[in-house]
Protein backbone atom coordinates (compact mmCIF):
# COMPACT_ATOMS: atom_id res chain seq x y z
CA UNK A 1 0.00 0.00 0.00
CA UNK A 2 1.34 3.34 -0.88
CA UNK A 3 1.23 6.51 1.47
CA UNK A 4 -0.90 9.03 0.34
CA UNK A 5 0.48 12.82 -0.41
CA UNK A 6 -1.50 13.73 2.91
CA UNK A 7 0.37 10.90 4.99
CA UNK A 8 3.51 11.86 3.60
CA UNK A 9 3.02 15.67 4.14
CA UNK A 10 1.65 15.34 7.86
CA UNK A 11 4.48 12.89 8.42
CA UNK A 12 7.12 15.78 7.33
CA UNK A 13 4.61 18.52 9.13
CA UNK A 14 5.26 16.60 12.53
CA UNK A 15 8.96 15.92 12.11
CA UNK A 16 9.33 19.49 11.35
CA UNK A 17 7.27 20.34 14.25
CA UNK A 18 9.36 17.72 16.35
CA UNK A 19 12.41 19.35 15.13
CA UNK A 20 11.81 23.20 16.22
CA UNK A 21 10.22 21.65 19.61
CA UNK A 22 13.47 20.38 20.79
CA UNK A 23 15.44 23.26 19.37
CA UNK A 24 13.32 25.19 20.96
CA UNK A 25 13.48 22.91 24.07
CA UNK A 26 16.80 23.45 25.40
CA UNK A 27 18.18 25.53 28.08
CA UNK A 28 17.19 29.33 28.28
CA UNK A 29 20.43 31.75 28.83
CA UNK A 30 20.13 35.08 29.51
CA UNK A 31 23.42 36.82 28.96
CA UNK A 32 25.90 37.39 31.56
CA UNK A 33 27.33 41.04 32.35
CA UNK A 34 30.75 41.27 33.75
CA UNK A 35 31.13 45.09 34.48
CA UNK A 36 33.50 47.28 36.78
CA UNK A 37 32.57 49.70 38.70
CA UNK A 38 35.33 52.40 40.43
CA UNK A 39 34.01 53.63 43.44
CA UNK A 40 34.73 57.23 44.82
CA UNK A 41 33.90 59.82 47.30
CA UNK A 42 34.98 62.85 48.79
CA UNK A 43 34.64 62.26 52.43
CA UNK A 44 38.33 60.50 53.39
CA UNK A 45 38.01 56.62 54.03
CA UNK A 46 34.89 56.18 52.55
CA UNK A 47 33.75 55.18 49.27
CA UNK A 48 31.02 54.87 47.05
CA UNK A 49 29.04 54.02 43.99
CA UNK A 50 26.19 52.96 41.84
CA UNK A 51 25.39 50.71 38.88
CA UNK A 52 22.94 49.21 36.55
CA UNK A 53 22.01 46.41 34.59
CA UNK A 54 20.21 45.24 31.65
CA UNK A 55 19.43 41.90 30.57
CA UNK A 56 17.79 42.09 26.96
CA UNK A 57 17.13 38.00 26.98
CA UNK A 58 15.36 35.56 28.99
CA UNK A 59 16.36 32.87 30.89
CA UNK A 60 19.48 32.62 34.10
CA UNK A 61 22.01 34.43 34.45
CA UNK A 62 24.75 35.22 36.69
CA UNK A 63 26.50 38.68 36.37
CA UNK A 64 29.76 39.87 37.68
CA UNK A 65 29.68 43.65 38.94
CA UNK A 66 34.02 44.38 40.19
CA UNK A 67 34.22 46.76 42.38
CA UNK A 68 37.77 49.16 42.80
CA UNK A 69 39.91 50.25 44.65
CA UNK A 70 41.08 46.18 44.44
CA UNK A 71 42.95 45.95 47.39
CA UNK A 72 42.34 46.59 51.01
CA UNK A 73 40.11 45.31 54.06
CA UNK A 74 36.76 46.43 54.31
CA UNK A 75 33.29 46.81 55.78
CA UNK A 76 31.04 46.84 53.08
CA UNK A 77 26.98 48.33 52.64
CA UNK A 78 25.27 47.37 49.52
CA UNK A 79 22.02 46.76 48.09
CA UNK A 80 20.51 45.79 44.65
CA UNK A 81 17.08 46.30 43.54
CA UNK A 82 14.39 45.59 40.62
CA UNK A 83 10.82 46.11 39.97
CA UNK A 84 9.14 44.88 37.20
CA UNK A 85 4.84 44.67 36.65
CA UNK A 86 5.39 43.24 33.41
CA UNK A 87 6.88 39.75 32.06
CA UNK A 88 9.20 40.99 29.66
CA UNK A 89 10.93 43.13 32.75
CA UNK A 90 10.32 40.85 35.63
CA UNK A 91 13.61 39.72 37.11
CA UNK A 92 13.48 37.44 39.93
CA UNK A 93 17.14 37.69 42.40
CA UNK A 94 18.17 34.00 43.31
CA UNK A 95 21.28 34.30 45.04
CA UNK A 96 23.73 37.20 45.09
CA UNK A 97 27.18 37.94 47.09
CA UNK A 98 30.30 40.09 47.44
CA UNK A 99 33.54 37.80 47.94
CA UNK A 100 31.58 34.90 49.46
CA UNK A 101 29.10 36.95 51.82
CA UNK A 102 25.64 36.16 51.49
CA UNK A 103 23.32 39.45 50.97
CA UNK A 104 19.41 38.91 52.28
CA UNK A 105 17.19 38.96 49.47
CA UNK A 106 13.32 39.39 49.90
CA UNK A 107 11.09 36.71 48.09
CA UNK A 108 10.52 37.03 44.55
CA UNK A 109 7.48 39.09 43.02
CA UNK A 110 7.23 42.15 41.51
CA UNK A 111 9.16 44.27 44.20
CA UNK A 112 12.57 42.81 44.91
CA UNK A 113 15.72 43.65 47.40
CA UNK A 114 19.03 42.52 48.12
CA UNK A 115 20.93 43.70 51.36
CA UNK A 116 24.06 43.44 52.83
CA UNK A 117 24.71 45.79 55.73
CA UNK A 118 28.21 46.08 57.42
CA UNK A 119 29.74 43.33 56.40
CA UNK A 120 33.71 43.15 57.00
CA UNK A 121 36.40 42.57 56.94
CA UNK A 122 36.24 41.60 53.43
CA UNK A 123 39.87 41.67 51.81
CA UNK A 124 41.14 41.29 48.00
CA UNK A 125 39.30 42.57 44.88
CA UNK A 126 35.75 42.86 45.77
CA UNK A 127 33.49 41.17 43.47
CA UNK A 128 29.58 41.71 43.72
CA UNK A 129 28.05 38.23 41.84
CA UNK A 130 24.27 38.22 41.18
CA UNK A 131 22.27 35.35 39.98
CA UNK A 132 18.61 35.35 38.90
CA UNK A 133 15.91 34.55 36.14
CA UNK A 134 14.38 37.18 33.52
CA UNK A 135 11.36 35.61 32.77
CA UNK A 136 11.05 38.16 29.54
CA UNK A 137 8.47 37.38 26.23
CA UNK A 138 9.53 34.93 23.76
CA UNK A 139 13.23 34.53 24.37
CA UNK A 140 13.42 38.46 24.98
CA UNK A 141 13.25 41.02 27.60
CA UNK A 142 14.19 44.68 29.06
CA UNK A 143 14.71 43.47 32.42
CA UNK A 144 17.07 45.97 34.63
CA UNK A 145 17.97 46.19 38.39
CA UNK A 146 20.30 48.51 40.01
CA UNK A 147 22.51 48.82 43.26
CA UNK A 148 24.98 50.99 45.61
CA UNK A 149 27.90 49.74 47.50
CA UNK A 150 29.86 51.81 50.12
CA UNK A 151 32.90 50.24 51.51
CA UNK A 152 34.97 52.22 54.28
CA UNK A 153 38.79 50.76 55.20
CA UNK A 154 38.99 48.59 58.49
CA UNK A 155 41.78 50.47 60.51
CA UNK A 156 45.08 48.98 61.02
CA UNK A 157 45.57 46.87 64.12
CA UNK A 158 48.60 49.22 65.11
CA UNK A 159 45.33 52.19 65.11
CA UNK A 160 43.77 50.18 67.60
CA UNK A 161 47.03 49.79 69.29
CA UNK A 162 47.65 53.61 69.44
CA UNK A 163 44.12 54.37 70.70
CA UNK A 164 44.32 52.47 73.35
CA UNK A 165 48.00 53.46 74.31
CA UNK A 166 46.66 57.27 73.83
CA UNK A 167 43.59 56.53 76.33
CA UNK A 168 45.81 54.90 78.91
CA UNK A 169 48.60 58.28 78.92
CA UNK A 170 45.15 60.28 79.29
CA UNK A 171 43.75 58.15 82.22
CA UNK A 172 47.44 58.04 83.76
CA UNK A 173 47.41 62.56 83.84
CA UNK A 174 43.81 62.81 84.73
CA UNK A 175 44.85 60.45 87.63
CA UNK A 176 48.06 62.39 88.54
CA UNK A 177 46.17 65.56 88.44
CA UNK A 178 43.57 64.34 91.24
CA UNK A 179 46.66 63.25 93.80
Amino acid sequence: MKPSMQHLAGRSLRRAALAIALLAGGAVQADDIVTNVNLGGDVPGVLSGGFGVTHLESGAFEDRIHLSPTSGSWFVDSSIITVGLQPATNLDFTAADINGYAMTLTAPGIFEYGSLIGQGPITGPLVLTVHGNVQGIGGVASASYGGTVNISPIPEPSTGAMLLAGMGLVAYISRRRRN
